[in-house]
């Protein structure tokens, strides 16, 4: 539960609670340090195994979590699985295994981690690491109460024996995203050749069967170009791609069907019965991230190197044809 603080000029200050998962005395001191320096953080707990962790975690319930992925018996990863059930806690893996393996930080996202930070971080640029973990806390809790609502207009609308469940992550600058959307003409499924000219040369050199140009806005995700998918456009809350407007690089499911985040996706359990997603942010020249370009296969495939340098060119070259659009009244 997140406590409030008065300060001296009367105003209010969030204070977040964190428990440090860590094995090693070192890292535990050099955190707990490092947070005790923070008027915004209190740490309240500490483990150094993940069954304690475990334990510290459903008593204490508190804001954040910093876990590391080597630890003995039980790891990190395995860590996350067991507290899926704590959907109150921002869980963040602190660990130098992720340093240069995207598909390892996918792996770790779709097991419930918000976002993944090296260790060396907190001592070479302790302003952006901290400025990035509010950040993250702050996107965190945006969906946790943008799933409550929903969940609670669900259970208006069906009654409680119908329950809806709905949920998935809201960019921090969601208002001023849509807005320019809007302003840019992009919320619509009207074809553009030279967006479906990118998406055919993606799934084409990648050999995808599927290449999508995606852009979201409150309630429908608008498919601005498609190549080798019929839709053109669906409810929010079936998008893959509002998971990939959240981040600066590249969103990878390698298995839908075992992802807890998508398994139960209508797109998933019925047709086309996706299971290899690979989603690239489109980040305009003011930061937002307007959109995705992503490629999806029904089989299970091994990502490489060519798919997301490919993917994140296409991306910039995209971001340069939003930003050269005009705005409109």
């Amino acid at each position: 539960m997140l406590t409030r603080r008065g300060a001296m000029t009367g105003t209010t200050r969030i204070v977040r609670r964190v428990v440090i998962v860590d094995d090693s005395r070192v890292i535990q001191t050099m955190l707990e340090t490092a947070f005790g320096t923070r008027p915004d953080f209190k740490v309240v707990g500490v483990a150094s195994d993940a069954k304690t962790a475990c334990d510290l975690i459903g008593r204490l319930r508190p804001d954040v979590v910093t876990i590391d992925l080597c630890m003995p018996y039980i790891d990190g990863a395995a860590l996350l699985q067991m507290t899926a059930h704590v959907g109150s806690t921002c869980k963040v893996v602190v660990s130098d295994q992720v340093a240069k393996s995207v598909l390892m930080q996918s792996r770790l996202q779709s097991l419930g981690a918000s976002t993944c930070f090296l260790k060396r971080q907190i001592i070479d640029d302790p302003q952006a690491f901290f400025a990035k973990l509010n950040a993250t806390c702050d996107q965190f809790q945006a969906g946790a109460k943008a799933q409550s609502r929903t969940a609670s207009s669900a259970l208006a609308l069906n009654g409680p024996n119908e329950p809806k469940e709905v949920g998935f992550p809201i960019p921090r600058d969601e208002a001023a995203r849509i807005k320019l959307l809007h302003a840019k003409e992009l919320a619509n499924s009207l074809h553009e050749r030279p967006f479906d000219l990118i998406t055919r040369h993606v799934a084409e050199i990648l050999a995808f069967p599927v290449c999508l140009l995606t852009f979201i806005d409150r309630e429908t995700q608008w498919i601005k170009s498609a190549y080798g998918f019929q839709e053109t456009k669906m409810p929010r809350g079936d998008a893959f791609c509002n998971y990939t407007i959240v981040q600066d690089s590249a969103l990878v499911v390698n298995n839908a069907a075992n992802d807890n985040r998508f398994a139960q996706n209508r797109l998933v359990v019925g047709e086309p019965h996706i299971r290899t997603y690979v989603g690239q942010p489109i980040i305009v020249r003011d930061g937002t991230r307007i959109g995705a370009l992503c490629v999806i296969d029904t089989k299970i495939r091994h990502i490489g190197k060519p798919t997301f340098s490919t993917l994140a060119n296409m991306a910039d070259v995209l971001a340069e044809m939003v930003d050269a659009r005009p705005l409109v009244a």
